[in-house]
């Protein structure tokens, strides 16, 4: 800690402001769990070339900053994740921060100050403790949902108030009848016997003098319902619980604490069931009327018990799931009566219904994302998941919405009992709520449409935890689908706390040896094919996702601090594969999942790939080895990146020795080649050529699986093989991206024919895994934004960009753009007649440099661009 050694200089750079200051904490909570948050902020100015060339943060305790603590003038031109420069916060405090720069001009004025509140950062701050309904114990199935309540009384008109609040399942809180906030599935998934998070909430306007009531309904959620196909239950424990703390103080300066203990009530309503994969069920008819407010006699509810204080309680840092779009459907009703419903797309979430009908009669909704021959719901494919709602009315009209579930639906169909009426249906989009990043648009609407799936895709699994689907009998945080998609994901939505939150739970469930289970958070599995794979983790691709997730997070967002953390994980993960490396340097000893779903495969065997999966293995051995070193040097541990890139450099010549030639004759050989190092750099223009060859032979269809897909088209553009790569994507034959636009995909596709050439959908062929929502394949969006408009970050966190588009196949512009950690940056091409023009967007405290594609040239200097705005003209270039 400093005092400020610039405090008293004026601002000498007038024409750009210090703006958009926060934390590394994106919850949207009041407070934070970081006693020394990590800073960061972004510059605004209108004048070109703006860089940051120092900074200076202040910390005081009042927002006048009368007495501070100071940085002093750190040399730094970076925006994103400094160092907290006082002394920790300690639970409850709050404190106020500004920053200053220096820029090319000299320094700026101060920013506005930034509020920061600290959460509760010790065990010992609880003194509440969980409650639950002893009868509610041990369930074997879905059974009545438990409500609890306490009153308590306020003697002096509340000024401050913060709720701290989880659960064991999921829970919906409520004070004197109103909702502590609109967030849905509380406190989400985590590795619950390690970490449970917990969110904080300002809930002083909820209050009132006198009498109030704290109310909750607590769901199974993850905790305790069923998960996996085989839909075990109690996976992390027998009981659903409720832990709370509200602390309030008065007008009068006292302060009142309410907790979860044993003076609560508890009972039961109108939800009788609800479970994540099944549904919900509810009966109006049971609704305990004013539970949620004070003054309801409770007299007949049972007395709640206690349970110890769970481990790792922190505070969620990442968005909650929210409602994130509302959609009114086409309406329809069917010959038999039953209402069809078509949201036009399909996604996570449920419906919301408005209707009316006497006391006893029923609401029945089904959902499903495709339908049968006959024009009704597809539920085959949801396997052990029911995705039902059921609703048993009161009399009169209500309003329903289902309570502790989501569905992965575009088509729903609403069965009732005679006598009612359905007056409204919505449906509500649900997914964790992150802030949209990333735009894409080109002059083909059918590429349009695939950008948009993608996006759509990513939204629908990015729920709590990033999953495969949100339809059937699973649900899980595979690792090799996040892997696969990691780069994607940072560039369309602000992904950066989401996925920290979820390699933090990597990290624990990493086995000892450094093994990567296959899911996250870890639930068992059982045997899968083929027989010898262990269910645990250590399959090639699914764990690289310990090392390709943090270098896609440092690459986008330029946080350090989040890259340091990860390291061990890292380091972890590729000492395993060093484990169990064959004498000659490959990985060829462990049976494992290769190339999943290469379109050739037979559809019951998805493993049986035409790449040899040792190959594949011992590749992503180098490529993390590669990944390994660069976060190595990155964070000073100098021998560390020496020995990873002796790890890289070895692996790969004996992935190349043993497999050369038969790397050159697949697609995703080829590409992996390529894209990890692994042919020598006297080869790669013939392996480029051999690739393709490839795609030429194969009519510009695609030929690889989730491991392969990520790196083709990068593989093919980075060879110069730009016609080629415009092949694979503008391909409208199976399998294909733009096959399945042709076929009304609205999101990606877990097989490339999941709708078959004759709009046939074979269940049995497919073994019953066939999902029409699963992002992996949409990695593909990641090369639009980098090669087709031409937009890639150079230095982390986009302090350096690269602006090279590689126009190519019919498309005559495109354009993208990137909200960085210091701005919005964009790049707009078009092509007339012999003219390409480029205009390319920088934010302030950013440099960039222009590529010019192949046949083209400019005669303006383009090795160094400047923040602000640049207009490019390109002409071909002539032979002479």
């Amino acid at each position: 800690m400093k005092t400020s050694s610039t405090a008293a200089l004026p601002a000498t750079d007038t024409t750009t402001r210090v703006t958009g200051l926060r934390t590394a904490d994106d919850s949207g909570l009041v407070a934070t769990p970081y006693p020394e948050p990590r800073l960061s902020w972004s510059l605004t100015s209108e004048r070109p070339g703006v860089l940051q060339r120092a900074y200076e943060i202040e910390v005081s305790a009042d927002p006048s900053f009368s007495d501070s603590a100071s940085s002093g003038a750190v040399e730094s031109d970076t925006v994103t994740d400094h160092p907290w420069p006082a002394q920790p916060l300690n639970s409850r405090e709050i404190r106020y921060w500004r920053v200053r720069v220096r820029t090319d001009l000299g320094w700026t004025g101060w920013s506005d100050p930034a509020r920061v509140e600290a959460a509760l950062l010790d065990d010992m701050d609880w003194v509440a403790r969980p409650v639950h309904v002893p009868d509610d114990r041990g369930r074997s199935s879905p059974g009545p949902v438990p409500l609890l309540r306490r009153e308590f009384h306020l003697p002096a008109e509340p000024v401050s108030a913060r709720l701290y609040v989880t659960s064991l399942g999921v829970h919906r809180t409520a004070i004197n009848g109103k909702p502590v906030s609109d967030d849905v599935l509380e406190p989400g998934w985590t590795s619950y016997p390690n970490r449970l998070l917990y969110s904080t909430y300002d809930v002083t306007g909820l209050l009132v003098p006198g009498t109030n009531a704290l109310s909750a309904t607590v769901g199974d959620g993850w905790y305790r319902g069923h998960l996996t196909w085989h839909k075990n239950r109690d996976v992390y424990g027998d009981t659903t619980a409720l832990l709370a703390q509200l602390e309030v103080g008065l007008a009068d300066g006292t302060r009142v604490t309410i907790t979860t203990d044993g003076r609560w009530r508890s009972g039961y309503g109108d939800l009788l069931a609800a479970d994540l994969y099944d549904g919900c069920e509810r009966d109006l008819r049971r609704k305990p009327h004013g539970w949620q407010l004070p003054g309801f006699d409770d007299r007949e509810w049972e007395p709640v018990a206690t349970l110890p204080l769970p481990a790792g309680l922190t505070q969620r840092a990442h968005p909650p799931v929210r409602v994130v779009q509302v959609i009114r459907p086409e309406r329809r009703t069917l010959p038999d009566g039953t209402i069809a419903l078509d949201a036009g797309e399909n996604v996570t979430g449920w419906l919301r219904l408005r209707a009316s009908g006497p006391a006893g009669s029923t609401v029945t909704v089904r959902h499903a994302e495709v339908l049968d021959s006959d024009g009704r719901l597809l539920t085959s494919i949801l396997r052990g998941a029911r995705a039902t709602d059921q609703y048993t009315l009161a009399g009169g009209t209500a309003e329903l919405r289902p309570e502790f579930t989501f569905h992965g639906f575009r088509y729903a169909e609403i069965a009732t009992s005679p006598a009612v009426t359905v007056e409204a249906v919505e449906v509500e989009v649900v997914a964790s709520d992150l802030r949209r990043i990333g735009e894409f648009r080109c002059s083909d609407e059918r590429v349009n449409t695939l950008y948009a799936n993608v996006v759509r895709s990513q939204r629908g699994n990015f729920l709590a935890v990033p999953t495969d689907c949100p339809q059937r009998d699973e649900r899980l945080g595979w690792t090799g689908d996040i892997m696969a998609f990691a780069p994607t994901a940072c560039a369309t939505f602000d992904s950066g706390s989401f996925l920290d939150s979820w390699l933090t739970d990597l990290r624990i469930e990493q086995r000892p040896d450094g093994a990567v289970p296959l899911v996250i958070p870890y639930v068992s599995l059982g045997e899968l094919p083929p027989a010898e794979l262990p269910h645990a983790g250590g399959a090639a691709g699914w764990g690289d996702a310990a090392t390709v997730v943090p270098a896609a997070l440092f690459d986008a967002y330029g946080r350090r601090s989040m890259l340091d953390r990860h390291y061990a994980a890292m380091r972890a993960w590729v000492e395993f594969t060093v484990d169990h490396l064959d004498e000659d340097g490959t990985w060829s000893g462990n049976a494992q999942l290769g190339d999943w779903l290469d379109p050739a495969a037979p559809p019951e065997d998805p493993a049986r790939a035409t790449t040899d999966s040792a190959y594949v293995a011992t590749a992503f051995v180098a490529h993390s080895a590669r990944l390994l070193t660069d976060a190595a040097r990155e964070l000073g541990h100098l021998d560390d990146g020496e020995r990873y890139e002796a790890l890289h450099r070895r692996t790969a010549q004996a992935a190349w020795r043993k497999w050369g030639d038969h790397a050159r004759t697949t697609q995703t050989g080829c590409a992996l080649a390529l894209e990890f190092g692994i042919a020598p750099a006297t080869e790669r223009a013939e392996v480029g050529k051999a690739l393709a060859g490839l795609v030429r032979a194969n009519g510009g269809r695609i030929a690889t699986g989730f491991l392969g897909t990520p790196f083709v088209l990068p593989a093919l553009t980075g060879t110069g093989h730009v016609d080629e790569a415009y092949r694979l994507l503008l391909n409208t034959e199976c399998p294909g991206w733009l096959y399945q636009v042709a076929r009304g995909a609205t999101t990606m596709w877990e097989r490339w024919d999941a709708i078959r050439p004759d709009g046939t959908i074979d269940v049995e062929k497919a073994g019953m895994m066939l999902s029409f929502n699963h992002y992996a394949y949409g990695a593909v969006a990641s090369w639009l934004h980098r090669s087709v408009a031409g937009l890639r970050p150079v230095a982390p966190g986009y302090r350096t960009m690269e602006f090279a588009p590689r126009p190519g196949g019919t498309l005559t512009s495109a354009e993208a753009s990137v909200t960085t950690p210091y701005g919005t940056a964009s790049v707009a091409w078009s092509i007339s007649r012999d003219t390409l023009t480029v205009e390319a967007v920088l934010p302030p405290g950013t440099t960039g440099r222009f590529s010019a594609p192949e046949g083209w040239h400019s005669t303006e200097a383009v090795d160094r661009l400047e923040s602000g705005s640049h207009l490019l003209s390109l002409r071909p270039v002539t032979s002479s």
